[in-house]
């Protein structure tokens, strides 16, 4: 009898330890489950917001392109600001779920980085803030890249230094088909390229803070400065007045535009970027002609 009862008093004890692994299992799976809803959860709000800034972008493209062509307001015009040129001035644009910001100027004022020499592009390395001994090397790197030739330069890099550094690729020695492609060199990193303002975090509530949170490329960055369009190859100045307020500059008939478009939802970020390099053709069925696009 007394065997029985030890036998019994450990089965018992055997069958508790099951049930409290089970249950524990039971805990830790329930868990599991919560917190990988929970991780969905947030992607598919983040994923929904995202697609909502999107088509806010392309919102604010879409209003662009109708008011491409548009006359220079007259000193009569009561809201001046319905007037857009292609002078970088910024343009906001509410709709029910958000707002995109817009703004249009020209892309043939930049400096045409297929067709200008290394001291021009010296020049606008300097201005994004590379010092000059970094930016006389990275201006025959980049003169090297697009040169139709082999000739190395004094401090450029052909075939042999792209095999070297362990690249799959070598200089395009040929011109760029979209700048971008610039992120190819050597030394070109995305800080250098798009110096990014603003980080994209941080607006709630009903947007009030929404233009302090664009992911948009800073005026001193390769991306502002540089095109693959046009013959300039000098750097020009923004053209501002005493009141440090855009000019007017008009629409020319051909001419190349660059829209940034970047568009956020008051429920909060992500902002998605939109630019669009367009050429302005009124004699034309939709008075545009699309050339590239690009999320950023």
């Amino acid at each position: 009898m007394t065997g029985q009862r030890r036998r019994r008093r450990q089965e018992k004890g055997v069958v508790l330890i099951a049930v409290l692994w089970i249950c524990a299992l039971v805990m830790w799976f329930t868990l599991q489950i919560g917190a990988t809803a929970r991780f969905q959860g947030e992607e598919q709000v983040h994923l929904f917001r995202r697609a909502q800034a999107y088509y806010l972008a392309i919102g604010g493209c879409n209003e662009a392109l109708a008011r491409m062509g548009q006359a220079p307001p007259s000193p009569l015009d009561r809201e001046p600001g319905l007037s857009w040129q292609p002078n970088g001035t910024q343009h906001t644009v509410k709709y029910r779920v958000g707002e995109a910001t817009i703004s249009v100027e020209s892309e043939t004022t930049k400096v045409n980085v297929n067709s200008a020499n290394p001291e021009q592009l010296r020049k606008a390395l300097s201005a994004a803030h590379l010092d000059e001994i970094e930016a006389e090397r990275l201006a025959d790197v980049i003169a090297d890249f697009v040169d139709p030739d082999d000739l190395k330069r004094l401090h450029g890099m052909e075939a042999s230094d792209y095999k070297r550094l362990g690249l799959p690729y070598g200089p395009f020695n040929g011109p760029l088909f979209s700048l971008d492609q610039m992120l190819l060199i050597p030394g070109i990193t995305e800080q250098l390229f798009y110096g990014y303002l603003g980080g994209g975090d941080g607006a709630e509530g009903n947007g009030a803070e929404i233009t302090s949170n664009l992911m948009v490329p800073r005026k001193d960055s390769l991306f502002e400065m540089l095109s693959i369009y046009g013959t300039n190859s000098s750097l020009q100045k923004p053209v501002l007045d005493q009141e440090n307020e855009a000019k007017v500059i008009t629409w020319e008939n051909g001419g190349i535009y660059r829209i940034f478009s970047t568009g956020m939802a008051y429920n909060g970020p992500p902002a998605v970027t939109i630019c669009l390099i367009v050429r302005f053709t009124p004699q034309t069925k939709h008075g545009y002609e699309v050339l590239s696009r690009e999320i950023l």
